[in-house]
């Protein structure tokens, strides 16, 4: 199957030229490639956060486009590069959790430890191990570059998975934080903090109760109420704070026109309660 597209996502940031350099090794395989990046602004390391973003996005581009995600603080370890085949999309990835948002929607029961997880059906991965389809010399410290990128570049013009490597049934899973309900109290944590400084929880919106009947706190703060906009001042506690369900399909805390964390010093990890 051929494709047209790329989508990157990566911890590279913007002001190297990693993210550049991918997109013109593609162009030299397959000139007539065409490229989207999701983000290359996952903090460093942080595979759970690009698994997130990647789950959560990646069915709003083509069935057929082809992600290249790079978070890979074990580049050049025993960790294996990968390809992931599912019905939505093909993703060329090291194997270290961070598909983990990807086939967790195709799979009847989330494991709660980390570790190798057997695919559902209407998965297959293949352990990248061909290397006539990768970029040489081969770096220890950039395989998005030599590795990754030319094998979905190669991928887009045709090349079948089975010729790219070793078919494999397992691939790492680093499950998201599960929050607990107990006694009319869901506690949470945040997971991922925007550019805006909103605080995204790990507490699915269609979890919550009704609006006007939560209660959020979050370090020392109460917010009595949902707000439906991020300006709907409605249910604003006097810090301005607000909590709301917005387009990431989880309880967020924000500030109307600020930063939440900032306001807070909150980050990843911070808890987070309901009380209904």
């Amino acid at each position: 199957m051929t494709s047209s597209l790329l989508v990157f996502t990566t911890d590279f940031g913007l002001s190297d030229a990693y993210a550049g350099v991918m997109k013109g090794v593609a162009l030299s395989i397959n000139p007539g490639l065409s490229f989207i990046d999701l983000t290359h602004q996952i903090s460093p390391q942080n595979v759970a956060q690009g698994s997130f973003l990647l789950g959560l996005n990646h069915h709003y581009f083509p069935e057929d486009a082809i992600h290249v995600a790079v978070v890979d603080p074990g580049v050049g370890t025993d960790r294996r590069p990968v390809l992931l085949t599912a019905p939505w999309g093909r993703f060329v990835a090291p194997d270290n959790g961070l598909l983990t948002g990807v086939i967790s929607g195709y799979l009847a029961l989330q494991p709660e430890a980390a570790g190798p997880v057997d695919l559902p059906e209407g998965l297959t991965a293949v352990h990248l191990t061909n290397p006539d389809y990768w970029r040489h010399p081969v770096s220890h410290t950039f395989h998005g570059r030599d590795i990754f990128t030319p094998v979905a570049a190669h991928l887009s013009l045709g090349m079948e998975p089975e010729g790219l490597g070793e078919v494999v049934r397992s691939l790492f899973y680093l499950p998201m934080p599960k929050p607990i309900n107990h006694a009319g109290t869901i506690t949470g944590q945040v997971i991922y903090q925007d550019t805006y400084g909103n605080l995204v929880t790990n507490i699915p919106a269609d979890s919550l109760p009704p609006a006007e009947s939560v209660e959020v706190r979050i370090k020392g703060h109460s917010i009595v109420g949902l707000s439906r906009t991020f300006n709907d001042d409605n249910y604003a506690n006097d810090s301005g704070l607000i909590a709301l369900t917005a387009s990431h399909g989880y309880l967020e805390v924000a500030l109307a026109n600020g930063n939440a964390a900032v306001l807070l010093s909150a980050s990843e990890g911070e808890v987070v309660q309901v009380v209904t």
